[in-house]
């Protein structure tokens, strides 16, 4: 399929991904790999996750060495979703040079092949192994408590992604080969549990403890950051659940470890990217540029601007259309890319499944993301933002379940995101402090936290312009748990015949059907229908 011609007979009318995922895969380890829609090819081993072969037996590393790589791992899973979910979510666009076929068009999930399920259980193994093998060294506290984190983040992807899944059983090498699928509902607990365990080996650990230094390639070694990143993921699973949880349960977790904190800063991981093919930072390697110079092939032609976003930030007057979106026509390996067109009228998204505008407009006529979010090879990748900390915060003052101030911390939330952004691409954080004061201040429902009638949906809907260009996959897990944005800023597919909602979950992968079939067909009996089956948590 060349990405030059938009006239295809029918043989080459594959599905429209084929090309790109092949092309992803020398570049980036963690690739979901879960429907028909965009997936269907495996992916190969990076110098960034690789520790073990054997699914059995974890790597027989100290827990300093094995540390960067499962970090560096969960850095590019964040952009595992980029096509796909940025896709449902209204970020990304597929360009008219592409075909598309009816499946995608229409939501189409279909059994596929193991690769996310795979990588994140190889990654989540080496988290293990530090637990297990650091738990009787006295000055392992440290280690221990970040696996234990660590551990939480894979297993509330999993959970999000496919609902049960493997979790008690896991890891046991040859004493168990055929785990059970735990219910989500008792992960989420038991992971909840963990993180308060890890909190406080933080805070309680022995003064000989030895420092992560400079093998934690997130926080430096800084402990007190890792309490609050763990609180932080704490307080996003009890959000999760909140179309089942009580008033009384929520408060009362989010107590207990009230006094940790939340981020207040970008949690960014950097394993040190280098202009060499397959060490580059991962967005960059699956969208921008070649260690030659050239442009990634289907990559930055490939994924274009989404028209909801787009739209929403030119809608609002919203700056950061500027940083998480480049100019129509705008390429990554020219001088101009980093040089910010200010110009709105200079900035068109397609709608998902419009292919008619998508097909005029072709890469000349839509806007590429943006340098705020794509500023080269070595930048840092956000595992977890400074906005969606503040963001979770808000929703819990505004539910009632803390007593903090949930206008300030909405506030907070968009000006961290335009810090993100406005750094990213190397303007100041006085740009962006005065930039986002002037854009919160605005009387304008879901922007002006006075003028919004219905908080919670303001709250969500800035979140999802945060993560735009961010984290796909979040903002899916909040649109499935809110239904925010609302069909007024996320409109539905485009494509009229057969169209489905958005998934509401991915299916399990056919090898586990193969490996591990009775648990896999026990756990299909209870729901794997992408459009119907509904997660505990989901309304």
């Amino acid at each position: 399929m060349s990405n030059k011609s938009t006239k295809m007979n029918q043989s080459e009318k594959k599905d429209y991904s084929f090309k790109k995922i092949k092309n992803m895969k020398r570049l980036i380890y963690i690739n979901l790999i879960f429907a028909t829609l965009l997936f269907s090819t495996g992916c190969g081993k990076g110098f960034l996750t690789d520790l073990a072969n054997n699914p059995n037996q974890p790597s027989q590393a100290p827990a300093a060495l094995i540390l960067p790589p499962i970090l560096s791992g969960y850095a590019a899973n964040v952009y595992f979703s980029t096509a796909a979910m940025g896709l449902w979510m209204g970020y990304y666009s597929i360009s008219g040079n592409y075909a598309m076929s009816q499946n995608a068009q229409t939501y189409f999930v279909n059994s596929a092949g193991p690769n996310n399920w795979d990588n994140l259980y190889s990654i989540l193994k080496n988290a293990a192994y530090i637990e297990t093998n650091s738990a009787s060294d006295p000055s392992g506290a440290y280690s221990v408590a970040a696996a234990k984190i660590l551990k939480c983040w894979g297993f509330q992807i999993l959970v999000d992604g496919y609902g049960n899944v493997p979790y008690s059983e896991a890891f046991k090498g040859s004493a168990e080969f055929f785990p059970k699928y735990d219910d989500g509902q008792s992960i989420y607990d038991s992971c909840i549990m963990q993180l308060d365990n890890a909190i406080n080996m933080i805070n309680t650990a022995d003064v000989n403890s030895t420092n992560l230094g400079s093998n934690d390639i997130m926080f430096g070694g800084d402990m007190s950051q890792w309490a609050k990143f763990a609180n932080t993921l704490k307080l996003r699973f009890i959000i999760r659940q909140s179309a089942k949880i009580s008033v009384s349960d929520a408060t009362a977790e989010i107590a207990k470890t009230a006094s940790t904190g939340y981020l207040d800063q970008d949690a960014m991981v950097n394993p040190g990217y280098i202009n060499t093919a397959g060490k580059q930072n991962p967005y960059w390697a699956s969208n921008g540029v070649t260690p030659g110079g050239s442009l990634v092939s289907d990559g930055y032609l490939y994924l274009r601007g989404g028209g909801a976003s787009v739209d929403f930030f030119k809608d609002n007057a919203d700056p950061r259309l500027f940083y998480v979106f480049a100019a129509d026509g705008s390429l990554p390996n020219t001088p101009e890319f980093s040089q910010i067109d200010m110009d709105d009228s200079h900035y068109h998204g397609v709608y998902y499944a419009d292919r008619q505008t998508a097909a005029a407009q072709g890469t000349k006529g839509t806007v590429g993301l943006g340098y705020g979010v794509m500023s080269g090879y070595n930048m840092s990748v956000p595992l977890f933002t400074a906005a969606e900390s503040y963001f979770l915060q808000a929703e819990a003052a505004q539910r009632g379940w803390t007593s903090d101030n949930a206008e300030t911390l909405y506030n907070n939330g968009i000006t961290a995101s335009f810090e993100l952004l406005y750094t990213t691409a190397g303007k100041t954080v006085a740009a962006a402090d005065a930039d986002a004061m002037t854009y919160y201040s605005k009387s304008v429902n879901l922007i002006g936290w006075g003028s919004s009638d219905d908080k919670i949906q303001a709250i969500i809907t800035q979140k999802w312009a945060a993560l735009s260009g961010i984290n796909s996959f979040e903002a899916w897990n909040e649109y499935r748990r809110t239904g925010y944005p609302d069909l007024a800023t996320l409109p539905l597919s485009k494509y009229t015949p057969l169209t489905t909602h958005i998934p509401t979950k991915l299916m399990y992968p056919n090898t586990e059907q193969a490996n591990n079939s009775e648990n896999y067909n026990a756990a299909v009996k209870l729901g794997n229908d992408p459009q119907n089956t509904k997660l505990f948590w989901m309304p």
